[in-house]
């Protein structure tokens, strides 16, 4: 009789351990969402993580050394040219932690323009960009306007300052689902010659150089600047927009 009470112990405790785990599973299991398709949808996916989103230009930068040994934190603050959430006024210091910044590494430079994509801050005040550095993103141009004092005709024929200023996308283009792609090539069997390595060595390094560009593109990672810039106005008008949207369905 001792092993039937066994077993039934056994069944109870194996019963228990599936309703727990299912339970659980389905409480923390995250929400499954699909991989962006478009650089927009990147974009969009982005913005829905942040809770400071402004474009702006870097005035300083302070490296603050913390105390008894602590590390740092790390001030970059910009003057808010475009605010579109969780920003008031017309500057905006961001508070990173200073082990986000190696020694002599610069992420921010003085002048330099950006969109920039940011987590709400935490209870010590410190934030960091949505996807490390993707979430900073580089505005390359000026309003013609602001930059000559003087205002061009437009398309519409309006004399409103025309704006050239654009939104530099190429590293949030890098986190759109990218399709696998195979390709069978015929293999051609050689008769086995000698082959000259030094030639060979020079040959493939040429062939990587003018393929390649360098290298940074042989894996799609870096596409042309030319073909991952949008307008700055058509940008802010996404953002805007999916702000409203946003406020919509709170």
């Amino acid at each position: 009789m001792a092993w039937r009470w066994t077993v039934r112990a056994g069944c109870a405790v194996a019963l228990v351990f599936v309703i727990l785990v299912t339970e659980c599973g389905v409480a923390q299991e995250p929400p499954q969402t699909a991989l962006p398709q478009t650089t927009n949808d990147a974009l969009r996916a982005m913005s829905r993580l942040a809770g400071v989103i402004f474009t702006g230009q870097v005035i300083a930068v302070r490296r603050i050394e913390g105390l008894n040994g602590a590390t740092g934190v790390v001030e970059i603050e910009f003057a808010v040219e475009d605010a579109v959430r969780g920003v008031s006024g017309s500057a905006y210091t961001l508070r990173e932690w200073a082990g986000l910044w190696p020694v002599g590494d610069e992420p921010f430079r003085v002048g330099q323009r950006y969109l920039m994509l940011l987590h709400s801050p935490g209870a010590a005040g410190l934030s960091s960009p949505v996807g490390g550095m993707d979430g900073a993103i580089p505005i390359r141009g000026t309003g013609r306007g602001q930059a000559t004092g003087e205002a061009e005709t437009g398309s519409a024929g309006t004399g409103a300052p025309a704006d050239g200023r654009v939104v530099d996308l190429r590293w949030v283009a890098t986190r759109v689902a990218q399709p696998l792609q195979y390709r069978i090539s015929p293999v051609a069997h050689a008769a086995a010659l000698p082959v000259p390595v030094q030639e060979d060595a020079a040959e493939s390094a040429s062939i990587l150089q003018s393929g390649n560009g360098g290298g940074a593109a042989a894996n799609g990672a870096t596409p042309s600047t030319a073909s991952q810039s949008t307008a700055y106005t058509t940008v802010l008008a996404m953002l805007r927009g999916w702000e409203k949207t946003d406020d919509a369905t709170r």
